[in-house]
């Protein structure tokens, strides 16, 4: 009896210590895990260093003509010539259309004759007067005769000046048969060409302009801007000529420079931005009226910025921060406020003090103390150097 209960209770120890095995084996391994300090994280980092930075105000502006011309006839008649291509680069002055003359030539003609008759009268009511004159003095022609004479040469005398403004308003409309570019420019499409029939003053819905110039040298961006900068630029223009730079989309290493030469009187109060214009000279034509542009207007320099590459600033929930590495070469998660971006670095107007070193890479696997290494600088020469594989030789 006395062994069957030894090996009953032989039989229970070692089932308990079958099952309580696991238990003792997870705890002294988990023991041994927490002992191990965690493995450090290879990071990569700058240091936070003032610099001169430009203050810099980005916008999206649009390029527009300073001057656009719709050329419309304002005599009737038949367009007889064509004197330009379209598109073509046109100057002031230079002749565009030709129409039909010949009517205004005919009324100039008619307006001449009928001025040469009245002055022809009027040298005749001259002679009159005289002769009138001469026998009222001696008492053979009545007052009543030699005031009519006068009479005549005065009505004469309107006759000739009105001939003359005749002739006047017929050399006019004759010049007008003869259509010049108002202002130098590039032309667009030609809407009528020759033998159609052009009327003056067509005011109505299917009247379309013979053609469009549209000044390209010197030429305006427009752009908007945030009415909190307005202070700035006010006090920035009174001192000097603002220089803007502007980059196409497809070419944004060869900006273009102009000057700000129009603030707005007035802030939008629909969207709170106030309106610019800059000019530039546009000597290549490169800016074309209706283009999209990135713009770049500089109020000046701050001197001794604080700058960090923008590749350290992430975003949280409670705004901006910066990973920091402390001299014990662990990191502090920091809070910063980021004033402006000038290219690839930022800013910081509060959080961090020059000299500080930031990590710029490999923030996604920190957190507040954890510890890392500094990764190699590139293009240093390794300790070792592994030998190149038989294939890549």
């Amino acid at each position: 009896m006395k062994r069957f209960l030894l090996a009953a209770i032989l039989v229970v120890l070692l089932a308990c210590g079958y099952f309580f095995r696991g238990f003792f084996f997870e705890s002294a391994t988990e023991t041994r895990v927490a002992a191990r300090p965690p493995a450090a994280q290879t990071v990569a980092a700058e240091v936070a260093t003032e610099i001169p930075a430009p203050i810099l105000i980005t916008a999206i502006g649009t390029v527009q003509s300073i001057s656009t011309v719709i050329i419309k006839s304002r005599v009737d008649g038949e367009i007889a010539k064509v004197h330009f291509e379209e598109g073509q680069e046109v100057k002031e002055g230079d002749l565009l259309f030709t129409l039909d003359n010949r009517a205004f030539a005919a009324q100039l003609a008619q307006s001449e004759a009928i001025l040469e008759r009245d002055r022809a009268q009027l040298q005749r009511a001259h002679a009159e007067v005289k002769r009138q004159t001469e026998l009222a003095t001696r008492g053979v022609a009545s007052a009543q005769k030699l005031e009519d004479v006068q009479t005549a040469v005065a009505v004469l005398d309107a006759a000739i000046r009105a001939d003359q403004a005749a002739i006047d308003n017929a050399r006019v409309n004759l010049n007008y048969t003869s259509i010049r570019a108002p202002i130098t420019g590039r032309t667009g499409a030609i809407n009528l060409k020759r033998g159609n029939l052009v009327k003056s003053n067509d005011t109505t819905q299917q009247a379309v302009p013979l053609v469009t110039i549209t000044q390209l040298r010197p030429i305006y961006v427009t752009f908007t801007v945030p009415e909190r900068h307005l202070t700035q630029i006010r006090t920035a223009v009174a001192s000097e000529r603002l220089p803007v730079l502007v980059a196409l989309p497809d070419q944004p290493q060869t900006p273009i420079i102009g000057a700000l030469t129009f603030v707005d009187n007035q802030v939008d109060v629909a969207t709170g931005t106030i309106s610019l214009k800059a000019t530039f000279a546009n000597d290549d034509a490169r800016l074309w009226p209706g283009q999209f542009v990135n713009v770049t207007l500089t109020l000046g320099v701050q001197e001794n910025a604080l700058v960090v590459p923008s590749a350290a600033i992430q975003i949280g929930q409670n705004g901006p921060y910066v990973f920091v590495i402390k001299p014990d070469l662990t990191v502090e998660l920091r809070l910063v406020r980021v004033d402006r971006n000038v290219k690839d670095q930022t800013v910081i107007a509060n959080g961090l003090v020059s000299g500080e070193r930031v990590v710029i890479d490999g923030q996604l696997r920190l957190s507040n103390g954890t510890r890392v290494t500094l990764q190699q600088p590139a293009g240093t020469t390794p300790q070792k150097t592994q030998p190149t594989p038989v294939a890549e030789r």
